[in-house]
């Protein structure tokens, strides 16, 4: 599958969640508060795909979970979208930018000083960038 077409099959997908938000009856009263014990459900699922990978060797049940927690990550970030919070293109901004940053040795090979600092040194450093670039109220 070419890199475009990976791509298509993505948005793709992001257009049914859209659908599914508006024209669902279910979907379309979601909330993030609603859809916590869905999220809680679907991460278990997950480990339990992770350990039928482990014992059995096989990954149908893996791959399927993750695309139910996928299904959560896309319909939450639809319902921010829809409050003004932010938007799915910004969790995916935002996360791209944090393991760039988190991963300097391979992103910044030239900044020796945050090359040598470890995964928590630098987590702890992007939390206090966080914290002073929040301004007082």
């Amino acid at each position: 599958m070419t890199e475009d077409a990976k791509k298509d099959v993505f948005w793709e997908f992001v257009e049914v969640v859209r659908e599914l938000r508006q024209k669902c009856p279910w979907d379309s009263v979601q909330t993030h508060e609603s859809l916590k014990p869905c999220l809680t459900d679907e991460t278990g699922e997950v480990l339990e795909g992770i350990d039928i990978l482990t014992r059995d060797g096989k990954g149908d049940n893996l791959c399927e979970e993750l695309g139910d927690v996928l299904l959560q990550i896309v319909l939450h970030s639809i319902i921010a979208q829809e409050e003004g919070l932010f938007t799915l293109e910004d969790v995916i901004s935002g996360i791209s930018d944090k393991m760039r940053y988190r991963h300097p040795k391979i992103f910044s090979p030239e900044d020796k000083e945050a090359a040598s600092l470890s995964w928590e040194e630098l987590k702890k450093r992007e939390k206090e960038m966080h914290r002073s670039s929040i301004p007082d109220r």
